[in-house]
């Protein structure tokens, strides 16, 4: 299913790795997050929050070129983010 959707802007279909990591249900923590990888420099081509009602803590599933997953974990390790 997914092999044949398009990519963005009508170009072919990219191929994406998850980087996935636990953000806590603290305000701001979203934003926080996706300030680490921004100034990491990595580009995300799509994003899946999962959080289970009265948790105090959540997923976010970063789909990011598969050249660039390293680069990110090593980023959010170094910016105090668990990945599961």
């Amino acid at each position: 299913g997914r092999a044949r959707l398009s990519g963005r802007h009508g170009t072919q279909p990219e191929q994406f790795e998850t980087v996935t990591a636990v953000i806590g249900d603290q305000q701001g923590e979203l934003a926080r997050l996706f300030a680490d990888v921004d100034r990491a420099g990595v580009n995300i081509g799509d994003v899946r929050l999962e959080h289970a009602t009265g948790q105090l803590a959540g997923l976010a599933h970063l789909s990011v070129a598969p050249s660039r997953s390293g680069e990110l974990r090593a980023a959010l390790r170094e910016g105090g983010w668990r990945e599961r």
